[in-house]
């Protein structure tokens, strides 16, 4: 079959390159000139593990283009769209890329008339219910062939788009039309998962309400860690470590889900921060969200309790040298958007502290356009372990690898005074010297000598 995808980003382009690997040919459509440039050459415009070793190998098959004309799209037999939907400044999803994909469809059927190929349209973009029918449906309303529409969402994660979308957990298949149903069991027939079927409202509800429920994990968790920071003796890794034992989170493995029931700085990234806002505000509107709230309150208050935190165990931030690691939102992956360490960065600034923050795989220019007016100064790979030694505090929020495999001696030298705040509580077990306090989240500081 042939597919046409709009929308070169991290979704578009996973997507397009593993249903390349499923046998179709793949056109990849975007406006932006100059990425259509590097992905024609073979470069890939952000970092995913494994992806340019899959661009090669579609590149050199004879079944990939790469193209910002819209008219190559014509003679595809499906069409799928995964452009950004990013938080709106007056709405909860801007929805100006898609509704220039809606024109760029319209215009492309409307020159294409009776060739048009197309059996079926998918939009892939994290949106609201009603969204697809109001926007891609209404923008085709005039066009002189029908293509039937649906909402095929990815459960995609940042780190691990492709093994995601090689192996999916769940494909879901929203559509009113059982010919669109049957058009996406046709294209991903190769695919050992579980399928859904349903409706294109309900559809994009399960979409934004796994983003809420993964969301409002994380803040669970962050919630309970606060309460056990209260009590002396308990450690909040160990009392959800208690509640990960729970047979409901067990099939024949244990569930991924945990890995969100734990404390740490917050959620981030593109997908979560946006989705639960955007449908909080979508059940406000309707009948309350209080839970969704709740856990919008948390994560945005987790960032000054945890500089708070560190104010206190310091005596102070004024002019504290302080060294964060990990700017991108996860590891895996260099995207910076809603990264958490942003606030954590901006409240220990707004304390006073001189801070220096560093990433491996974030390109320090575009660190420094990000965090700079945040008063942080990025340093690059050559210079992160003076920082190290320079600071007074030293903040891991992305755990990195290479900082996992690095900070163990770092701690374990140390000769001079050292706060090491461990935000996802993965060092907690390291030796380290008599003059470093170990911080970690859910529990009190573990003083001076010996390990956690």
């Amino acid at each position: 079959m042939k597919i046409g995808m709009m929308g070169a980003g991290r979704v578009g382009c996973a997507s397009a390159l593993v249903l390349c690997e499923l046998g179709h040919d793949l056109v990849l459509f975007d406006v932006d000139r100059a990425r259509v440039a590097e992905l024609a050459s073979g470069g890939i415009p952000f970092f995913e593990p494994g992806i340019e070793a899959a661009l090669r190998v579609a590149t050199t098959g004879g079944r990939w283009t790469v193209t910002e004309r819209a008219e190559a799209l014509a003679d595809c037999d499906a069409l799928m769209i995964a452009v950004p939907t990013p938080p709106g400044t007056d709405a909860p999803y801007d929805l100006a890329c898609l509704r220039t994909a809606a024109d760029t469809v319209r215009d492309v059927a409307a020159r294409a008339g009776k060739d048009l190929r197309w059996r079926g349209i998918f939009l892939r973009s994290t949106v609201l219910p009603g969204t697809t029918a109001q926007v891609l449906g209404a923008g085709l309303a005039g066009a002189t062939q029908r293509v039937p529409i649906g909402y095929l969402p990815e459960f995609f994660r940042e780190g691990s788009m492709l093994a995601d979308a090689r192996r999916p957990d769940r494909i879901v298949v929203g559509a009113a039309d059982p010919e669109l149903h049957a058009l996406a069991r046709a294209i991903f027939a190769d695919l050992d998962t579980t399928w859904l079927e349903t409706g294109i409202a309900t559809a994009e509800l399960i979409k934004t309400t796994s983003n809420a429920f993964l969301s409002t994990c994380v803040s669970f968790a962050n919630e309970i860690a606060r309460v056990a920071e209260t009590i002396d003796g308990v450690d909040a890794v160990e009392v959800l470590s208690g509640l990960h034992l729970d047979r409901r989170f067990h099939g024949t493995a244990r569930a991924g889900i945990v890995e969100f029931l734990r404390p740490g700085p917050g959620f981030g990234g593109s997908c979560l921060p946006k989705d639960l806002a955007a449908l909080a505000a979508f059940a406000d509107a309707r009948d309350g969200a209080s839970i969704l709230d709740a856990a919008l309150r948390i994560n945005q208050t987790q960032p000054a309790w945890l500089a708070e935190r560190i104010e206190r165990e310091l005596g102070g931030l004024r002019d504290r040298p302080v060294l964060v690691l990990g700017l991108a939102f996860k590891p895996g992956t260099d995207d910076l958007r809603d990264s958490i360490a942003l606030p954590v960065c901006r409240e220990l600034a707004g304390r006073g502290a001189r801070i220096r923050a560093h990433d491996p795989r974030v390109d320090p220019t575009a660190a420094l356009a990000h965090f700079g007016p945040a008063g942080v100064t990025v340093v690059t790979d050559e210079e992160w372990r003076q920082a190290f030694d320079d600071a007074e505090a030293v903040v891991l929020v992305t755990p990195w690898p290479s900082y996992l495999e690095t900070l163990p001696a770092l701690l374990a030298a140390r000769s001079t005074p050292l706060l090491f705040v461990d935000t996802r509580g993965i060092l907690r077990g390291v030796e380290r010297a008599a003059n470093v306090t170990y911080l970690g989240i859910g529990a009190r500081p573990a003083r001076r000598g010996g390990a956690s």
